[in-house]
């Protein structure tokens, strides 16, 4: 860095010198170039001239190193947040019950404990505070987990754009999450379900799903054209999508919930195709002995 106390440096250099008009320490570095071509200069102030020094130095290595910020906007964690889920993630980017659960996050955490914070201020300490406050009001270590999840890859896609140089939820630790042994049916809790499901007209989901280990949306979202009775098969090709529901009423029809609505409208399909996987689009469960 070259600098001459009391001038200014020329060529796009770094400067730092002193205001006869307050009295402050001034730094400028540039980092590169606007939209426009003009260069993009940052500026740095204080009254100590060593700090300002180690604040130019700073901006310097982060250019260097292409971290520095973009010039524009100044975003809050709630702008970002609400800007993210709006239009950077929004599905079919994700699937609708992973934007759900980053909605939620967002909406019930993180905006109402560090919506105002400007993200390129926010700090770890923030964070682990928020997940603190959460546990002692009795959530559970895995919900502040999912809150955490949820700001870094907010903040990680706000760090790519080069709208923060560094993400404070990549140090910052959320609460640790006990492991919790599974404990599986026993042969008789297994033929109590079943006898409790043959009374009921998805019985058959149970059954399946119990003998074959297949997830809640993974059974619900089955179809006959799925199943081969002659070959012993069954293909996984597709999950049942969590539904949402909004009014679609043209006059209130007096229900709260949208779902109770008698001309309610589907906001997303009803079942979601499975990732494809290795050797073919879906996996087969082989339902019972081919010989």
């Amino acid at each position: 860095m070259t600098r001459k106390e009391g001038t200014r440096n020329a060529n796009g250099r770094s400067s730092i010198y002193k205001s006869e008009a307050d009295g402050r320490w001034h730094g400028w570095v540039t980092v590169g170039v606007k939209d426009n071509g003009k260069p993009d200069r940052r500026h740095v102030s204080g009254k100590d001239k060593t700090k300002v020094t180690d604040k130019v130095r700073k901006i310097e290595r982060e250019r260097d190193d292409g971290r520095v910020r973009v010039a524009g906007q100044k975003w809050t964690v709630e702008q970002w947040l609400n800007h993210w889920l709006s239009t950077i993630v929004a599905p079919p980017t994700i699937t609708p019950n992973a934007h759900e659960a980053y909605e939620v996050a967002a909406r019930v955490h993180l905006i109402p404990g560090v919506g105002a914070h400007r993200i390129d201020r926010l700090q770890p300490e923030h964070l682990e505070r928020l997940y603190r406050k959460m546990v002692n009001n009795g959530a559970k270590p895995g919900r502040a987990h999912q809150v955490h999840r949820t700001i870094r890859a907010a903040l990680n896609e706000a760090m790519r754009r080069k709208h923060i140089s560094d993400n404070p939820a990549l140090i910052a630790r959320p609460p640790k999450v006990d492991e919790e042994e599974v404990e599986p049916y026993s042969v008789e809790d297994v033929r109590r379900i079943l006898d409790a499901a043959r009374t009921r007209r998805n019985s058959a989901r149970w059954a399946v799903a119990l003998a074959l280990g297949l997830r809640q949306g993974e059974a619900l979202g089955l179809m006959w054209s799925d199943v081969d009775l002659d070959a012993g098969t069954l293909y996984v090709m597709r999950s049942r999508v969590r539904p949402k529901w909004a009014h679609g009423c043209t006059t209130p029809c007096g229900r709260k919930q949208a779902g109770y609505c008698p001309s309610r409208v589907a906001l997303r399909p009803e079942t979601r195709r499975r990732s494809p996987v290795p050797g073919g689009e879906a996996w087969a469960c082989r339902t019972r002995s081919s010989s």
